[in-house]
């Protein structure tokens, strides 16, 4: 994970899009329509099942690239060991493919846990080393760059394990990982939001939203936080 907070923001640009960061917009955001199992209110948007997680783990700081496609979209982007990536629709089947971007030995793991166990779990150290993981059959061909392609990073304190709830206006999707965590939205039906959960003694979460590499909202706010496209 980072070792600051300034690390982590120092390598946002990149884990966002591959495309230029544009420069950060702050809003003001309401609540989620649906925030059941977390708050206890209802809404009008039914939960989808628990996401698959995977983890880019490892020696902490290995820079790498990757890129991740289930059968309809993919997505590339570059940073840090550790991040958390999670495709909200959970379209099966899905491929990670990890590249070290470094001429050393420090390890780059990838790790896929479906549900509450650990479907598949690679690594390599060898200098510019890669790692491909799939998960729910096969999937000869990468699919083409996801359209629109609608991101969210959540960053906030080191390594905490957190639950989120990510919702389009059909399908509200539920996360449980550790921070920072990316999250890719495909083929979302009308607009984007989020609510991240942190204890009472969390602090704050950081969280930005990006459409087709262009931030569009950007929000501080603890122990929980929500961010919603405009």
């Amino acid at each position: 994970m980072m070792t600051t907070a300034q690390q982590m923001m120092r390598h946002l640009g990149r884990m966002l899009s591959t495309g230029a960061l544009a420069a950060v917009l702050a809003i003001s955001v309401a609540a989620c329509n649906n925030q059941t199992g977390f708050s206890g209110s209802v809404g009008s948007t039914p939960n989808g099942p628990k996401l698959t997680t995977y983890g880019i783990f490892g020696t902490t700081g290995t820079p790498f690239t990757a890129t991740v496609s289930d059968s309809r979209s993919s997505w590339t982007f570059q940073g840090n060991v550790p991040v958390s990536v999670e495709i909200a629709n959970n379209i099966l089947p899905s491929r990670i493919i990890a590249t070290k971007t470094a001429a050393n030995n420090n390890k780059l793991s990838v790790v896929v846990v479906t549900g509450n166990h650990v479907a598949d779990n690679q690594s390599t150290t060898a200098p510019f080393g890669t790692v491909s993981v799939q998960v729910g059959g096969s999937l000869p061909n990468l699919a083409p760059p996801a359209n629109p392609d609608l991101r969210i990073f959540a960053s906030g304190p080191a390594n905490q394990r957190v639950q989120a709830l990510v919702e389009d206006v059909d399908t509200g999707f539920i996360i449980q990982a550790r921070l920072p965590i990316l999250v890719l939205f495909d083929t979302p039906n009308g607009k984007v939001d989020a609510t991240f959960f942190g204890n009472q003694d969390f602090g704050t979460f950081t969280l930005n939203m990006t459409l087709n590499g262009i931030v569009v909202a950007h929000v501080v706010s603890g122990p929980n936080a929500t961010i919603r496209e405009p």
